[in-house]
């Protein structure tokens, strides 16, 4: 016994030493992979010594002679921070992320690979001013040597059990490429679903599911437009059974998700306390570790011997500094949602090998594309392309569909953008917004003279014909493109008589300049017009009044479904059916409505209001997906919209648009509101069922879906959060404001700078989560760099 029992012992130490071994080589390869920060390093390519400081939060200030060696050294920070985030970004638009996650990537590299960006971008590169490409060239050698200089590979690549693979100048394109597929539509589902609607449900239908305009509007220039009327009645798709109004069986989701946009506003001069404008940003995305942006604070000496400081944002994968302040002017930028894309109706001849043109037939351009895939042969796809742009499938009639998008361009992409860092004034930084290669954003400047603007920064296709709504054919001509927008046309305002402007991703102007900009989606105006209505309640303002406008959770949009909950729902009959709603009633009643972490009472009146929307809407969307087979549809992408069509429905009550699961319209607001509270009070009471319980951080590194164990060790925590929506403070589990920005130039040592997570993406890191506190709390944290703690001198060799 024994014996075996000194095998047993035996064994245990060998399997121990092994283990701790093992553990003691990978916590070396990790920690190897922590970025430089103190010491000297020689890099190729520097005109001079450029020294990066850091702060204790990790925030980058670069000093160097030239903007070019800044380059260098912000490439060099980038990779050795966050070269796996700019490894994905490349490869998402680039369709090679089969190449890292193996078959499980395939189907998106398929299907993006229609777009052949990687050769798009190798194209925009040949075209860039020598100039830009210097600064392009001076910032991927930072990047490389960057990488190189790292002990061991990022942590990623040894999950993985991969190499990263050096950067090249195209890359950077393909980073903002993957931008514009975050920022715009790249398979024209708006478009595509728009045209179903108007083809299998009438024009009238149409006309009330789109609506031009809705009570929430707040345009900066006043402009209005009506809603449409309630139609005289449904009609059924081809095909639709009479089922088609059930309520699917599927769990309700009340995540509700939000498209990607932003909230930026401004004050002139003549409202702030020291004469400069303030500018307030904060760019709504999707939340994950680490975060999308990295601070960065940029020192050098231009051309004319002046000395530079900008700082701000920037984005790992480009050389430029997206949103911040250079001493003149504040900079920053919501989602446009103008129409940058259209769906063209191919019409082709029997063998569909050639398409009609105002020229005649032409056939299909192919090009052949290799994905790469892990661990497996490489998979070779074909794609066509048109004269106006790639095949991307076909419409519910079985049409092939070619699509026109700006990011298809030479003019998608370039380096303008970099100007603002020099920028003196408000219309310095209309002229650059003019010419800028970015996905389309409202710019919203303020400048130390106390002037603010608003303009579109990116490239504005001019069009010819009835197209921008629902798909078009082209094939006669009367339907085009015809070039871009020139610079003295571009839509802009300046110091409106307010002296305050702001934009959220909904409309911000009408007529002319609408016209121009078009409507590719635009969100539900109750967050502009919170915004609006919280700048004209004060006279005066300073950085700390704005940030309260970016805090502000307030429930303004719900407060009428609130009412309507109580005086049309919650009726003496309905109480005394159902006496357990009494509850709801008394916390309802009274009550100022806020999307605060403790609320009960928000959550119900918002998950009612989705219940509501989801039964009455449901039939249009099984009558959408019997009527296109191919799928191609997504109301996800009008549902903000719905709202105004959802409340005259409610509140007219017209018989012909019950739905037949229903036995009377208080019958369908009762059975919403016992859904509603049935799914709050599984397992709890009512009064336990609060929004941060619903409303729960999931911030997450890209990795810990696939290896579980690893997002304990690189996950932000599973925080209640307050806010939502339809407010100004956007803020749910997996999206909300990536920074959170107030500055007024000049007075930037006043300023206000929020980033959720932290700079680093390795957790080892002594900053890694540093500053997601004070995002989550909304703290008061400085917008420029503090006290430097590490400093690292980069010297040319």
């Amino acid at each position: 016994m024994k014996k075996y029992k000194n095998i047993l012992l035996g064994c245990t130490l060998v399997l121990f030493f092994i283990f701790a071994t093992a553990f003691t080589w990978l916590y070396s390869q990790i920690d190897s992979a922590l970025p430089m920060l103190d010491g000297k390093a020689d890099i190729f390519g520097l005109s001079g010594t450029t020294v990066i400081e850091r702060d204790e939060n990790g925030i980058a200030t670069i000093k160097g002679e030239q903007r070019n060696d800044v380059a260098v050294a912000l490439g060099f920070v980038h990779a050795q921070e966050r070269f796996f985030q700019m490894d994905l970004l490349r490869r998402n638009s680039a369709g090679e992320l089969s190449s890292l996650f193996g078959p499980a990537a395939l189907k998106h590299d398929k299907k993006i690979r229609r777009h052949r960006f990687r050769e798009r971008a190798r194209e925009i590169i040949k075209h860039l001013p020598s100039q830009q490409l210097a600064l392009l060239k001076a910032y991927t050698r930072g990047v490389n040597q960057g990488l190189e200089l790292l002990k061991a590979a990022p942590f990623e690549y040894l999950l993985l059990q991969q190499e990263p693979v050096f950067w090249q100048e195209e890359d950077t394109v393909l980073t903002i490429f993957s931008m514009y597929i975050d920022l715009q539509f790249e398979y024209g589902e708006r478009e595509l679903t728009l045209g179903l609607i108007k083809s299998n449900l009438g024009d009238d239908i149409y006309q009330f599911l789109n609506p031009k305009g809705s009570r929430w509007d707040a345009a900066i220039d006043n402009s209005r437009y009506e809603a449409s009327a309630i139609p005289a009645s449904p009609r059924q798709a081809d095909g639709a059974a009479a089922q088609t109004d059930k309520v699917s069986a599927n769990p309700f989701s009340y995540r509700d998700q939000a498209l990607p946009g932003s909230n930026n506003w401004a004050v002139s001069g003549k409202l702030s306390e020291n004469g400069s404008a303030i500018l307030a940003n904060d760019m709504h995305l999707n939340l994950r570790v680490p975060n999308t942006w990295y601070r960065t604070s940029l020192e050098y000496r231009n051309h004319e011997n002046q000395a530079v400081k900008v700082t701000g944002v920037s984005l790992p994968g480009a050389p430029s500094i997206i949103a911040g302040s250079n001493g003149n002017i504040a900079w920053g930028f919501t989602n446009s949602y103008g129409d940058w894309s259209d769906v063209i109706l191919l019409e082709s001849n029997e063998d569909n090998s050639q398409y009609l043109t105002p020229d005649g037939y032409r056939p299909f351009t192919t090009h052949k594309q290799v994905i790469a895939v892990k661990d497996q042969k490489s998979v070779e796809i074909s794609v066509r392309d048109t004269i106006w742009g790639p095949v991307i499938g076909e419409n519910y009639q079985g049409k092939m569909i070619a699509y026109r998008w700006v990011a298809h361009d030479l003019n998608a992409v370039n380096l303008n953008l970099t100007e603002l860092e020099q920028a003196k004034n408000t219309d310095q930084a209309f002229a650059i917004a003019a010419i800028s290669g970015i996905p389309a954003q409202n710019m919203v400047v303020a400048d130390k003279q106390g002037n603010i603007g608003w303009t579109i920064m990116g490239p504005i296709p001019v069009k010819k014909g009835d197209i921008g709504d629902v798909p078009a054919s082209w094939a006669k001509g009367e339907n085009s493109w015809s070039g871009y927008l020139t610079p003295d046309l571009y839509p802009k305002v300046k110091n409106p008589k307010s002296n305050r402007l702001w934009t959220a991703n909904s409309r911000v102007v009408g007529g002319e300049m609408l016209d121009k900009i078009g409507n590719g989606g635009y969100a539900l105006g109750a967050r502009a017009s919170q915004i609006r209505d919280n700048l004209r309640s004060k006279s005066r303002f300073n950085e700390q009044d704005l940030l309260d406008i970016a805090l502000d959770h307030r429930a303004k949009f719900l407060e009428r479904w609130q009412d309507f909950l109580l005086q049309q729902v919650l009726t003496p009959n309905a109480l005394a059916q159902h006496s357990q709603w009494q509850e709801v009633k008394a916390l309802l009643d009274n009550q100022v409505l806020a999307a605060t972490t403790d609320s009960v009472a928000y959550r119900l009146v918002r998950n009612f209001r989705l219940n509501v929307k989801n039964r009455l809407f449901q039939s249009v969307n099984n009558q959408l997906a019997i009527a296109d087979k191919s799928k191609g549809y997504n109301t996800r992408v009008i549902r903000h919209q719905l709202e105004t069509p959802l409340w005259q429905l409610i509140t007219k009550q017209p018989s012909q648009f019950l739905p037949a699961s229903a036995t009377s319209w208080q019958a369908l607001f009762e059975q919403a509101l016992a859904r509603t509270i049935a799914d709050m009070t599984t397992d709890q009471d009512l009064a336990q069922a609060t929004w941060g319980q619903q409303n729960t951080a999931q911030i997450r590194h890209p990795l810990s879906r696939a290896v579980p164990f690893i997002g304990l060790w690189l996950d932000m925590p599973a925080t209640e959060l307050a806010g939502d929506k339809y407010m100004p403070h956007v803020q749910n589990n997996t999206f909300g404001a990536s920074e959170r920005m107030v500055v007024a130039p000049g007075f930037e040592h006043q300023g206000i700078l929020h980033m959720p997570t932290s700079q680093s993406g390795h957790p080892l890191s002594p900053y890694y989560g540093k500053g997601h506190d004070d995002w989550l709390k909304g703290k008061v944290s400085p917008f420029l760099p503090g006290e430097t703690r590490y400093t690292l001198t980069l010297s040319n060799y």
